[in-house]
C-alpha cells in the first residue's frame, strides 16, 4: 500500500489515504496523484473531465488517451 496525506507544519496529517501499488500500477501514466483515483481504485484516464484536468493541470495532450 502507498500512503497519502496532507503533512502541516505541527506535525499532524490529514487527508489520509490509501492505495494499492497494483491500482497505481495499473493506470497507464502511473499517475501519483490520490484524487486520480476512485474509490474502487480504479484510475479516472477513462473520465473526460480528468483528461481535460491532467491536460490543464500536468502537461499531457489528447494525444496521451488513446
Amino acid at each position: 500500500m502507498v500512503k497519502f496525506g496532507t503533512l502541516h507544519s505541527d506535525g499532524t496529517i490529514t487527508n489520509e489515504r490509501e492505495l494499492a501499488q497494483s491500482a497505481i500500477l495499473a493506470c497507464p501514466h502511473a499517475i501519483f496523484d490520490p484524487d486520480h483515483y476512485r474509490p474502487d481504485g480504479t484510475c479516472k484516464c477513462d473520465d473526460p473531465v480528468e483528461q481535460a484536468r491532467m491536460i490543464r493541470e500536468w502537461g499531457y495532450t489528447r494525444k496521451d488517451f488513446k
